[in-house]
C-alpha cells in the first residue's frame, strides 16, 4: 500500500477534482440531495478548483470522467434515513478500481467513520477527510503538508496519522454550489421537488441512546453552533425548490436566531416550505408567538424527540423532559397548524406492549399529525448497554428487560399504521389549508402522494386514475377553487375535531384502529410497498448491466452485489 507522501505533491497541484457520491438505494418514495458531499464540492471551489460530483444513484457510466480527474474523491453520507442494513448499496470498489494508479484518492462520510478498517480494506485510498470536508481539502489543495491538516487521517512507513481534530466555525459563505448539480438528478419527496439546507450542527444534550445525532463523523459530540439568519436567508433565496428540508440535529436550539430568520424570510418574501427537528424545551421557551410566526414563514412539519411516556424511562435515558413539559409543549402546538411528529423509541427497557400502544393513544389526544416509530438499538459496549447488563453474566438487569425481535416489529407496525384513521388523515389535511404559509397547493400535495403509492401497480396502468390524479393537481392550482376549498377545511375542523374524538373513544374500547387500520396498511406494505422497493433496484441494477455490457464487467457493480435481501 502507497503510502501519502507519494500522492501529497498531486494534491496540491490537482486543478479537477471528480467526486463521487458512491451510495446506490433508490428509496422509491423520495431522493435526496447528497448534500455531505456537495459542501466538498463546495471547498472545492472557494479553493479555485473545478470540481465535478457524480451521484451513483442516477449514473451508469463514469469510467471517462474518473480517468481525467486529479484527484478522485469518494465521499457522501448515506442519504436515505434508513441508513442501516443499505450500506450494501455501493459502488466503492467499483469506482476505486477504475481509478489510474497515480491519481489520488481521498475519501470520507459514511463507510469511512473507521479509519483504520476503512484504510486497511481500501489500499487505493490514500487520505480520509474528518468533520466537514470544507476545511480540510482547502488546506490540502493550497499546499498544506497532510501533517499539518487537521482533521485527516492517512498512512505512512510508520503507520497511521491521525492529525488533530478541529472543530471549526461554521462557514458563512461556503455552502453547497447548487448551479453545479447535473440538470438529470432529480431530487424529490413524493414527487414534488426537494432541497436540503444545514443551518447549524452539533447538539447541547447528551441523551443515552443517541449514538448518530449531535455527533461528528469520528463520533465525538458536538456542542451547537448555528449560521446568521442573513447567511441562512442567502442560501434558501438561492434554493429553487418549494421543500427544503432542515437537517440540523436540532434546529430549535436557539429560537431567538429561529425568530430572526422567520422574519427576514417573510420580508425578504422568499417562500418555501420547511420540515426540521428540535427540542420540546426549546419550543416551550421560545413560545407560541415564534412557532406562529415560524408557521407564516413556512414551517410545515416539526418534529419531537418524544421517547418515551414513563417518566422513569426519560430519566434513564437523560432526555432532560418531564410528562408534564411534553403535555405543555403538545398544547402550544396545537395552537398553530404546523404538522406535528413525534419520535417513540420502541423497545425501551422495561416497558411492556401496553406501553407502547400508549403512544398510540397519546397521538390521538393531542392531534400528532405522525408517530415516527423508531426501534431502539443498543450497540454492544456502549454505555448504553453497560448501563442495562450485568457485566459479569451479561444478562439483563432487573426490570431492564426489553421486548425485541419479531414480537417488537409487530407492535412498532401496529403503532406506526394504527395512527392512519379516516378522521386523522382528514385533520392533517385541513391543516395543510389552514396553514399560513402554505406555497404548494394542498391538493396538488394529495395527488402527488396518491401517484407515489400507486406507482407500478395495476391502478397506475388505468387510464382513469391517473388521468383524475392529474386533473385534481390542476384544479388545485386554480386560485379560486383553492380559496374555495381552504373555505370549506375552515368551516368543517370543528365538525371533524368532534368526529375523531368520538372515533378515538370508540377505538380504544373497540380496538378498530390497531385491529383493522394497522392491517389494511400493513397488506399494503407487503403487498405493495415492497415490491416498489425491489423494483427500483432491479431499475437501478438493470442499467448497471447494460453499463457493464458496453464497459467490461471490471467497472460496474453486478446485480447480485446490488440487489440486497432487505
Amino acid at each position: 500500500m502507497r503510502t501519502i507522501a507519494d500522492v501529497k505533491g498531486r494534491i496540491a497541484s490537482a486543478r479537477n477534482v471528480v467526486i463521487v457520491y458512491p451510495y446506490t438505494y433508490v428509496n422509491p418514495y423520495n431522493c435526496l440531495p447528497p448534500i455531505a458531499a456537495e459542501y466538498l464540492q463546495a471547498g472545492i471551489v472557494a479553493s479555485g478548483k473545478r470540481a465535478l460530483l457524480l451521484d451513483m444513484r442516477f449514473e451508469d457510466r463514469i469510467d471517462d470522467r474518473v480517468r481525467d480527474a486529479d484527484i478522485v474523491c469518494l465521499y457522501g453520507y448515506f442519504e436515505d434515513c434508513t441508513i442501516f442494513g443499505r450500506w450494501g448499496h455501493h459502488v466503492i470498489d467499483r469506482v476505486l478500481d477504475i481509478v489510474p494508479p497515480g491519481t489520488p484518492v481521498i475519501a470520507g462520510g459514511t463507510g469511512f467513520s473507521d479509519p483504520d478498517a476503512a484504510l486497511e480494506a481500501h489500499g487505493r485510498v490514500d487520505l480520509i477527510l474528518r468533520g466537514s470536508p470544507d476545511h480540510p481539502i482547502r488546506e490540502l489543495l493550497a499546499g498544506t503538508d497532510p501533517e499539518e491538516t487537521p482533521n485527516v487521517v492517512f498512512r505512512t512507513p510508520e503507520g497511521l496519522v491521525r492529525t488533530p481534530r478541529v472543530v471549526y466555525p461554521l462557514s458563512e459563505k461556503i455552502y453547497p454550489r447548487r448551479e453545479l448539480r447535473n440538470p438529470r438528478y432529480r431530487y424529490h419527496v413524493i414527487g414534488l421537488e426537494v432541497d436540503l439546507i444545514r443551518a447549524g450542527v452539533g447538539c447541547n444534550y447528551r441523551c443515552r441512546f443517541c449514538y448518530q445525532y449531535g455527533k461528528d463523523s469520528d463520533g465525538a459530540f458536538l456542542r451547537w453552533q448555528g449560521r446568521s439568519a442573513d447567511s441562512v436567508c442567502r442560501e434558501l433565496a438561492e434554493i429553487s425548490a418549494p421543500i427544503v428540508y432542515w437537517i440540523d440535529d436540532d434546529m430549535t436550539t436557539d429560537m431567538d436566531l429561529l425568530d430572526d430568520i422567520a422574519e427576514t424570510l417573510i420580508r425578504k418574501r422568499i417562500r418555501k416550505l420547511y420540515i426540521g427537528t428540535g427540542r420540546l424545551d426549546h419550543v416551550l421557551k421560545g413560545g407560541v408567538d415564534t412557532l406562529i410566526k415560524l408557521e407564516k414563514a413556512g414551517l410545515l412539519v416539526l418534529g419531537f424527540g418524544v421517547e418515551s411516556l414513563k417518566q422513569e424511562t426519560l430519566r434513564f435515558y437523560g432526555k432532560g423532559l418531564t410528562i408534564d413539559r411534553i403535555e405543555q409543549a403538545m398544547a402550544m402546538m396545537r395552537k398553530t397548524n404546523v404538522l406535528l411528529f413525534c419520535n417513540f423509541l420502541f423497545g425501551s427497557p422495561g416497558e411492556t406492549e401496553e406501553d407502547m400502544i400508549e403512544y398510540l393513544w397519546f397521538g390521538h389526544k393531542w392531534g400528532v399529525d405522525t408517530l415516527v416509530t423508531n426501534r431502539l438499538r443498543v450497540q454492544k459496549g456502549s454505555t448504553m448497554h453497560e448501563a442495562m447488563h450485568d457485566g459479569d453474566t451479561g444478562e439483563p438487569l432487573p426490570g431492564m428487560e426489553r421486548i425485541t425481535g419479531k414480537e417488537l416489529e409487530r407492535i412498532k407496525l401496529t403503532v406506526k399504521f394504527a395512527q392512519r384513521t379516516p378522521p386523522r388523515i382528514a385533520l392533517s389535511f385541513i391543516k395543510l389549508y389552514r396553514h399560513q404559509g402554505m406555497v404548494i397547493d394542498p391538493l396538488t400535495v394529495f395527488c402527488s402522494l396518491i401517484e407515489t403509492l400507486i406507482q407500478g401497480t395495476a391502478v397506475e396502468k388505468t387510464l382513469l386514475v391517473p388521468f383524475l390524479l392529474r386533473s385534481g393537481k390542476r384544479i388545485g392550482a386554480n386560485p379560486v377553487v383553492n380559496q374555495l376549498l381552504r373555505l370549506c377545511a375552515i368551516v368543517s375542523y370543528p365538525f371533524v375535531r368532534v368526529a375523531d374524538r368520538l372515533f378515538h373513544r370508540v377505538d380504544r374500547r373497540f380496538g378498530i384502529s390497531t385491529k383493522y387500520v394497522a392491517g389494511l396498511f400493513v397488506s399494503f406494505k407487503e403487498r405493495v410497498y415492497e415490491k416498489q422497493k425491489r423494483r427500483a433496484q432491479l431499475k437501478r441494477s438493470a442499467a448497471d448491466s447494460g453499463a457493464t455490457s458496453t464497459n467490461g464487467a471490471a467497472h460496474s457493480m453486478p446485480v447480485s452485489e446490488r440487489v440486497l435481501t432487505e
